[in-house]
């Protein structure tokens, strides 16, 4: 009998074979010298596909004692070695790439290889070639495709003389060969799934670099929002399916109105639907119907969005109350079919017959006459967020986003597109669980199936940012803290140590006044905001957020520990805490839909919670640093306005055209800092005095090139110098080919 085999794995990347167990190189079969440092880092880096490893962890690897090396040089050096052995440029890196003063991550796809070695020479080995191996795949399906094939080698059969019967007795074994043979094969592919979908190809359509908002396809165009920023309107625009520069498309709306996004686009590309509010401070977003040819609008009803049916007769939105309501495309004939509470990016089956949408993390469904309403895919991943689905025109699959960041608001960068197979063929049926179709480093955004069923359009993000301090001298933001990707930075009243907000991870750090020595405090799935010293710094007060815009506050000791709510017995909203300056109060808001906001107070000693008076409808509260005065926003309006403890009375509400943001107190405790728009595309970051006054503005920057919360951060240095988190990602549409065996 033969042995079992025996596996090892190896690695693929590229043309490039990596054998972490031999320390191996090996470039299309023929081996490279790669000396000891540089492949260490190799295979760090391999380990960790897609993710950062810090220069700090290369260090605690290459050196762990010694302590007269110098790091930052001989680091350097190795990598410039691994790039030359792998043919890499940093300046436009295909395998490493260099976060500046970070790390480094490996960017190239990578394959595991698992290859069997049968102890016997004569075992008939094979085993499956790399370039028939896909990329990053599930370990199910590696078992279908990667390994190898096993089978003993027979001696040749004696020959006899010919008996009678013979030539029948061999036709006989022979038929009962294949039939055997047959119903092996066929109980095989009868007793397993459809093979699953891939993706295949990746085809980058745009290369500005500018965050857009995909709505639909008409086989030859993308439509899309472009230049969603802080108090910016987008602007509507489409780009070829082939690639190219995006035009806009030009709209005319009532004077009252401005855009705010680009919903959904009509199977032939004739109509779009468009979501925008209007500037009188009670109205709700509004949907119109917009010609593409002639730039004509319909108004359509009050809505945050909307979906056309396949035929584009008539559209389905999800109106104010959270039912979903039908209506023809000319906005009359209204009326509803279902209320399922709070519904956003509905779907249309190809056929018309079954509707499904995003609610609470999850995917729903229900017949397009509103009955059957159920949840999707129920007990699959059950942690992680699931939204934006569309079917492929032939309804063969269903795609959608899911993972920790897929929820696709202004605040998100993305995740992984996700099939859901609803093939059907004879007696065989596809795997009831999605298959996920996109891994690495790029988020991605909604997917946009394409007309053809082979492709799907999709924003592929991959966020990051650079932290900057306004110099008052040049005028101009210079990298600070080594320009580390960074927001809600915070420092602690001795001056002695920094935290800040890992962007785009929403990890919570803690490191000394140069960002040296940095600890990390908390750990994913949890998303840290606006993190606050306390006044004699041993804790760290946050927010946290979980989807859909659920807000509580914690604490966390500075030297580490595990967070501990602010409010443990209080399951609401506790959001944007700030401390009093003596560290005892805490002032925090609550809600998330106006007008239920309002400001409370918690006594850390007594552990009672008091309103502030008349802070109905008020978020964002900030504590003075003198103690005197609490700064906050007008939820709605975003006007600053401030309460004064002498007089126990806010101030009138501070207002600026396209709103304001962020309110941040001068050290002295006589000015208030905050952002605003400055310009059709650019933002600015103003103060004004306590007593009222003029704003006045301290510097402006372009906001297509700002990052962070919301689509812009910026923060105080103990000096007052303004911090903002400059844009130095990427997101461009890509053409995602999808491939079913």
């Amino acid at each position: 009998m033969q042995e079992p085999a025996k596996t090892h794995v190896r690695l693929w990347a590229g043309e490039f074979e990596v054998d972490l167990r031999a320390g191996e190189v090996r470039r299309d079969g023929e081996k490279i010298r790669l000396q000891q440092r540089p492949f260490q880092i190799l295979a760090a880096l391999l380990e960790r596909p897609g993710e950062v490893v810090t220069r700090e962890a290369l260090q605690r690897r290459l050196w762990p004692t010694d302590t007269f090396v110098d790091f930052e040089h001989s680091i350097n050096t190795a990598v410039n070695k691994l790039r030359e052995a792998l043919g890499d440029d940093a300046e436009t890196p295909r395998y490493i790439e260099t976060l500046p003063r970070y790390g480094y991550r490996f960017i190239a796809p990578v394959a595991e290889v698992v290859e069997a070695k049968a102890r016997r020479a004569d075992a008939g080995l094979r085993v499956v070639p790399p370039q028939e191996i896909p990329v990053r795949e599930s370990p199910r399906q590696k078992r279908w495709i990667v390994g190898a094939m096993m089978g003993a080698a027979a001696a040749p059969p004696k020959r006899t003389a010919p008996r009678l019967g013979g030539r029948v007795h061999r036709a006989s074994v022979w038929t009962a060969v294949v039939v055997a043979a047959l119903s092996a094969g066929g109980y095989w592919y009868l007793s397993h799934p459809l093979p699953p979908p891939r993706i295949t190809a990746y085809t980058q359509i745009t290369h500005d670099g500018h965050k857009k908002n995909l709505a639909g396809t008409d086989g030859n165009r993308i439509y899309l929002s472009l230049g969603e920023h802080f108090g910016l309107p987008p602007e509507i625009g489409q780009v070829a399916v082939s690639g190219g520069v995006v035009a806009p498309i030009p709209v005319e709306l009532p004077d009252d109105y401005q855009v705010l996004r680009l919903a959904d686009a009509s199977p032939d590309g004739s109509a779009l639907l468009m979501v925008s509010v209007t500037k009188k401070d009670s109205a709700g977003p509004q949907l119109w119907n917009v010609r593409t040819l002639g730039g004509s609008v319909r108004r359509m009803p009050d809505t945050w969005g909307g979906a056309f049916s396949p035929d584009g007769s008539s559209v389905l939105y999800t109106a104010l109350n959270g039912e979903i309501w039908l209506v023809r495309s000319d906005g009359t004939g209204a009326h509803k079919l279902a209320s399922p509470g709070w519904a956003a990016d509905l779907a249309w089956s190809p056929d018309g017959t079954v509707i499904r949408f995003f609610r609470d993390n999850r995917l729903w469904e229900m017949s397009s006459s509103g009955s059957n309403l159920h949840q999707l895919i129920p007990n699959w991943h059950t942690s992680s967020p699931k939204c934006c689905g569309r079917w492929t025109p032939d309804g063969r699959f269903f795609l959608f986003q899911s993972g920790e960041s897929a929820y696709m608001d202004v605040n998100s960068e993305g995740g992984d597109i996700w099939a859901l197979d609803e093939r059907r063929a004879l007696f065989r049926r596809p795997s009831a669980e999605p298959v996920q179709v996109t891994t690495g480093p790029t988020r991605w955004g909604p997917p946009i199936p394409g007309k053809d069923g082979k492709t799907i359009f999709s924003l592929g993000t991959t966020p990051r940012g650079e932290l900057s301090r306004y110099d008052a001298q040049t005028r101009q933001f210079l990298p600070c803290l080594g320009g580390i990707s960074a927001q809600g930075v915070t420092f602690s009243k001795d001056g002695r140590f920094v935290a800040y907000v890992s962007y785009p991870e929403k990890v919570l750090w803690r490191a000394n006044r140069d960002g040296t020595n940095p600890v990390q405090l908390t750990d994913p799935p949890m998303k840290v905001y606006l993190p606050r010293f306390s006044p004699d710094g041993t804790q760290i007060l946050f927010s946290e957020v979980s989807l859909p815009g659920h807000v509580q506050s914690y604490l966390v000791p500075t030297e580490g520990g595990r967070p501990q709510r602010l409010l443990p017995d209080d399951p609401g909203q506790q959001g944007d805490p700030s401390w009093s300056p003596d560290g005892r109060k805490v002032v925090f808001d609550i809600g998330d839909i106006n007008p239920s906001h309002e400001i409370r107070i918690l006594d850390l000693d007594s552990r009672q919670v008091t309103t502030v008076p008349g802070s109905s409808g008020l978020y964002s509260a900030r504590w003075s640093p003198d103690g005197r005065y609490i700064a906050a926003l007008v939820n709605g309006q975003e006007n600053l306005t401030i309460f004064d403890f002498e007089t126990q009375r806010w101030s009138a509400p501070f207002h600026m055209s396209g709103g304001l943001g962020g309110p941040q107190w001068s050290s002295d405790s006589q000015w208030v800092y905050f952002q605003a728009r400055s310009g059709e595309d650019s933002l600015g970051i103003y103060r004004i005095r306590v007593g009222g006054g003029k704003a006045e503005c301290i510097a402006g920057l372009k906001a297509r090139n700002m990052t962070g919360w919301f689509g812009f951060w910026f923060g105080l240095d103990p000096t007052d110098a303004p911090l903002v988190l400059r844009d130095v990602g990427s997101n461009d549409i890509y053409a995602l080919t999808l491939e079913e065996k």
